[in-house]
């Protein structure tokens, strides 16, 4: 029997990993879960983990307020013991966690394998773009979402291993989209209709932390609002408020149209997803739930490693200038909403351990 190591330490990564998770803890090898704690809030993933019913993590750590080099030092020196245990380790996405679980696998000389392999932004100003370049040139088995992905692999030599699975944000969306409509009454709370708001997430790093584009987002939004006659709905993540706070952009959050509430749980999250009439975002995450939920999406982005939603039509790149956001935002208006999800179809989950389990019982019998 081998011993698989998958590591977490964001909430986007205990989402997409809840599918997984599950499916590998139903292998006949040991699995162990670890949780690097590298989210700002270990309470708020405690509830991540109670709402999606996952099982608690076998080690967790903590990295609160630790900068992004200690965060990957101090992950290596956490979970390396837990690491050198192990046959297999296996990590998703593009965090500091993930790139941690990367370098101690190949240190340590155990298989590697990544969720979400072959993703590209073609931005190496962005600290996701080098975490993934740098964990796909380690891994053993790369599971990619798409054609894409596996071509962008290729172009950087990376031909062995390759597995085409879809996505596990899409088994998450699927899986939970019923349960979210079930018990969330975020609309109720916040007496809205369906179709009546934009839902709005803006947190990146290169975002805001950067005065001009943090305001000019914030602006365009209200633009936006009182033109469309709609409200700009903005659960403001903690990072982006504490940056509106210290540039002194605090009259822009009273906006007219703009409204501004805490940060909210998953499943009302995809609640207030589904019934937006359209998303804007700087996320990744965000992009691919929209596209499953068959909601516009307009990306303040000047890029995004999941081109695939810019080819069916359901997204646009916008930046953060306030004229190209607005412009964007009319042309999505006329978006059509039948698009194919190219993420897969919610099954990503069981091949992925399903391939592990393979590659794992080949290795035993050899």
């Amino acid at each position: 029997m081998a011993t698989i190591v998958t590591i977490i330490g964001t909430r986007p990564e205990i989402i997409k990993m809840d599918p997984v998770i599950k499916e590998l803890d139903e292998l006949r090898h040991e699995h162990l879960l670890v949780h690097s704690g590298q989210h700002y809030d270990l309470m708020m993933d405690g509830i991540f983990f109670k709402e999606l019913g996952i099982r608690d993590p076998d080690f967790q750590f903590e990295l609160k307020d630790l900068p992004p080099y200690r965060q990957i030092a101090s992950t290596v020196d956490n979970v390396g013991k837990v690491v050198a245990k192990a046959d297999m380790v296996i990590v998703q996405g593009d965090t500091n966690t993930t790139l941690s679980g990367a370098l101690m696998a190949n240190k340590l000389l155990k298989w590697l394998g990544h969720i979400e392999a072959g993703m590209r932004s073609f931005d190496k100003t962005m600290p996701e773009e080098v975490n993934r370049i740098l964990t796909d040139q380690l891994s053993t088995l790369l599971f990619c979402p798409t054609k894409t992905a596996v071509q962008n692999l290729k172009n950087e030599n990376v031909c062995e291993g390759i597995h085409i699975t879809g996505n596990t944000g899409v088994d998450a969306v699927v899986q939970n989209i019923k349960i979210a409509e079930r018990r969330s009454h975020i609309l109720d709370e916040l007496r809205l209709d369906p179709q009546s708001y934009f839902l709005v997430t803006f947190h990146r790093q290169e975002n805001a932390d950067n005065e001009k584009r943090l305001g000019n987002v914030l602006k365009a939004l209200s633009n936006i609002a009182r033109r469309h006659g709609k409200t700009a709905l903005f659960p403001i993540h903690p990072r982006t408020l504490k940056r509106v706070r210290e540039f002194r952009l605090q009259r822009l959050l009273k906006g007219k149209g703009l409204r501004i509430i805490e940060p909210v749980g998953y499943f009302d999250l995809l609640k207030l997803e589904k019934e937006a009439f359209m998303v804007l975002t700087d996320s990744g995450g965000l992009q691919e739930e929209s596209c499953t939920l068959l909601v516009p999406c307009v990306t303040l982005r000047e890029n995004t490693e999941r081109p695939e939603t810019l080819e069916i039509g359901c997204n646009i790149l916008a930046g953060t200038d306030v004229r190209r956001i607005e412009r964007a935002v009319k042309k999505q208006l006329d978006a059509p909403t039948s698009w194919k999800n190219p993420y897969g179809d919610g099954t990503a989950g069981k091949q992925i351990a399903r391939i592990v389990k393979d590659f794992l019982d080949r290795r035993e019998a050899s």
